[in-house]
């Protein structure tokens, strides 16, 4: 019988600023795991499901989100040491049947691009193709659908479809399911016995379910009742794991590639270049780099990547050079609220690492007046009107994974440059950054928000 993860417990530190911080976002449940040399530690808070009231374990299953696009840029790197794949080739050169909605880009796309966000093409396409081994086929042959917003590799801008694309390219050169050669080549080799893709996998160990709040901005949780994500976005976001798992995965990057007994999946050169920045990620994080957002705190790489499914939210963050690794998985749709704060204070106290905090400047009114108007994607329009200090912002959006449409609180918006601003309104999105992509005329082309692209209406 698998033995189960032992709770030893988080610091008394931690314990307390885990609990104070889940009060506050009345987050339901949570698991927090922490690396630290060799010694882990594993707590879990709150309960599984508010309906259940089955408390959260240690060795509770979580979705991870985007935190999977680690293991899935992971995958492609063994692939491309392997010779199968290369990250500066054209996409068309493995996949010569591969359609975009831009025929230039379709032959200037790599797969670099995919795994730093900088394709260009919009990326929040989640449409169900079914359980069936040939999802992401199908999904791949409907990318010709998508807007391509900006020329490949000019900017960085989210992109769930890139990642599904790589997933893609990694069945066509292996002749495997994308599921199935992620266990056999990643997984089975570092000892993820409980990290799955599939709901029915997952069942049969302590799982959580999601939770979304009953409105944006309230305290009040509800059951998501839509659970997986369309097997076709298992790359981009599907994987479902126990926080011990991530730590593992950490350690395994951290130690240059290499497993617990012993055995080099990876070069050490190819873990390390994993980590160097690539491009500019824009007010999601400091930069990107292959398949990892990074950043430095007084001269020390931080690196990591979080992720958000329906009424999930997950962040693992690393500090390689002190073998340090925290992950925390929450199942509530503002858990991102809640990690942050954990993770930002946690660092502050116990490595002195404390992020700079952006200050507010002032702009002229016509500077401000420039960036008022209408901005829309697919799934939500923005509307953002100038005020004494800064802009006012007005949100609706259709939530794309449980087909909900929801009506943002009005939040007050402040310059920190001549591009960029920052939510100054208490509660969820405080803090929050966003910025603008100008045209060469100066006029404002994007608003750029949690990493995506809004266009200016005309």
């Amino acid at each position: 019988m698998e033995e189960q993860t032992v709770d030893i417990g988080l610091d008394a530190a931690l314990d307390e600023l885990a609990r104070e911080e889940m009060t506050t976002w009345q987050v339901p449940g949570l698991v927090i795991g922490e690396l630290e040399g060799d010694r882990r530690a594993l707590s879990g808070y709150g309960v599984a499901s508010l309906e259940t009231s089955y408390p959260v374990r240690p060795d509770s299953l979580f979705q991870i989100g985007s935190v999977s696009k680690v293991f899935t840029a992971t995958l492609v790197m063994m692939l491309v040491e392997e010779g199968k794949l290369d990250l500066d080739t054209p996409v068309i050169t493995s996949m010569p049947d591969l359609k975009l909605a831009d025929p230039t880009a379709r032959e200037q796309v790599t797969l670099r691009m995919l795994l730093c966000h900088s394709a260009g093409f919009f990326g929040d396409f989640f449409d169900d193709f079914g359980p069936s081994d040939d999802a992401l086929s199908q999904y791949v042959s409907k990318l010709d659908t998508l807007a391509q917003q900006t020329p490949p590799g000019a900017s960085w801008a989210y992109n769930n479809a890139g990642f599904c694309l790589a997933g893609a390219l990694v069945e066509r050169v292996t002749g495997q399911p994308f599921e199935r050669a992620m266990r056999e080549r990643v997984f089975e080799p570092l000892g993820l016995a409980r990290t799955f893709y599939f709901a029915h996998e997952a069942i049969a160990y302590p799982i959580a379910v999601g939770h979304t709040q009953k409105t944006p901005g309230a305290d009040e949780h509800e059951v998501a009742r839509l659970y997986p994500l369309p097997r076709a976005v298992n790359p981009a976001g599907g994987i479902i794991a126990p926080v011990n798992d991530l730590l593992t995965f950490a350690a395994f990057h951290i130690d240059g590639g290499v497993t617990r007994d012993g055995r080099r999946l990876l070069s050490e050169k190819t873990a390390r270049a994993m980590w160097e920045p690539q491009i500019k990620a824009a007010n999601f994080a400091e930069a990107y780099a292959i398949g990892w957002e990074t950043r430095l705190i007084d001269g020390v790489r931080l690196v990591g990547h979080g992720g958000s499914t329906n009424g999930f939210n997950a962040q693992l963050t690393l500090i390689p050079e002190r073998r340090y690794a925290i992950a925390i998985l929450t199942n509530s749709g503002r858990g991102s609220n809640m990690y942050e704060e954990v993770i930002e204070e946690r660092l502050a106290r116990h490595f002195g690492l404390r992020t700079p905090k952006p200050l507010p400047i002032t702009l002229p009114a016509e500077a401000l007046a420039r960036f008022a108007g209408v901005y829309r994607q697919p799934d939500g329009v923005i509307t953002l009107t100038a005020t004494a200090n800064g802009l006012r912002r007005e949100m609706t959006f259709r939530d794309v994974l449980n087909n909900k449409e929801e009506v943002f609180p009005p939040e007050e918006l402040r310059p920190i440059s001549e591009t960029e601003f920052i939510v100054v309104t208490p509660g969820d999105n405080e803090s929050q950054r966003v910025d603008f992509l100008l045209d060469d005329d100066g006029r404002p082309r994007f608003l750029r928000m949690g990493g995506r692209l809004n266009k200016r209406e005309a």
